[in-house]
């Protein structure tokens, strides 16, 4: 499996950098920038790392949206917790990406969603089998990205081993093995699969299937005792939803995915 994944790799090579993303807003914003500090954390793979293309998905929406509004965003990459605290104290203008819990919704406003997992399982149209319930993948081979976890809903098959799972390549490297026939499904969301399904090869060739309603909405929050806080949420919403009517949130979730590694 080694030799193969090393193989599809040569496939497809290229990094998205952060340069390239921002031609996609450049000039979406007018007049002097004002700078404000945002905090993220680490391991939420594909949407916020400090070791993948532009900081991951989420950050590229989020930094693409603060520069509708006229501000520059400068992102630190903190563990979760601390990130989380310093944002409540008011150090830190917003953190994300968070879903909601009543916890955190008595301390912090929440900004209109920035995106959303819906798990969806991804097979190759040739070997698809009918899927109604995780136990009829018994057999298959799941392919999980490096640095994701296994979908709640999967857990309990892959734990028992009837479903194994490889988890030694990427999101694109999942497809590409996927292609050829070497695993037999992937977990992830609709929207993001079938981008990275088409970056790997165009046309027909695959199947979704979806097993679970689970659907996790993330969003960026901003401390209620920050000044101005439901101004700056407000402010964010509109510029979000500027960016989403003209297409530029479409192109950068495409091109990020076409590019992610």
């Amino acid at each position: 499996m080694g030799a193969e994944v090393a193989g599809g790799k040569k496939v497809i090579t290229r990094i998205l950098s952060v340069f390239v993303v921002m031609v996609l807003w450049a000039g979406v914003s007018h007049g002097p920038a004002k700078a404000v500090e945002l905090v993220t954390g680490n391991n939420y793979f594909p949407y916020a790392d400090e070791r993948i293309p532009g900081g991951g998905l989420a950050t590229v929406l989020v930094k693409a949206i603060f520069e509708k509004m006229g501000h520059n965003a400068t992102v630190s990459f903190a563990p979760w917790p601390d990130g989380f605290k310093a944002t409540r104290e008011g150090r830190f203008l917003a953190t994300y990406p968070y879903i909601k819990t009543p916890e955190r919704e008595a301390e912090f406003l929440y900004t209109d969603e920035l995106f959303s997992v819906r798990p969806h399982i991804f097979m190759n149209y040739r070997n698809a089998p009918g899927l109604t319930q995780p136990s009829d993948l018994a057999g298959k081979i799941l392919c999980v990205p490096v640095g994701w976890g296994i979908d709640e809903y999967l857990k309990d098959v892959t734990a028992s081993g009837q479903v194994r799972v490889y988890d030694k390549t990427t999101v694109v490297g999942c497809f590409q093995l996927l292609a050829q026939g070497k695993v037999d499904a992937i977990s992830i969301d609709r929207r993001l699969g079938t981008a990275a399904a088409r970056a790997v090869q165009e046309g027909a060739w695959f199947k979704v299937r979806r097993l679970t309603i689970d659907s996790s909405p993330n969003y960026v929050i901003v401390s209620k005792s920050l000044p101005g806080a439901q101004d700056w949420v407000k402010r964010f919403n509109a510029a979000k939803d500027s960016l989403r009517k003209d297409g530029t949130v479409a192109r950068l979730i495409q091109a990020y995915y076409e590019n992610y590694p």
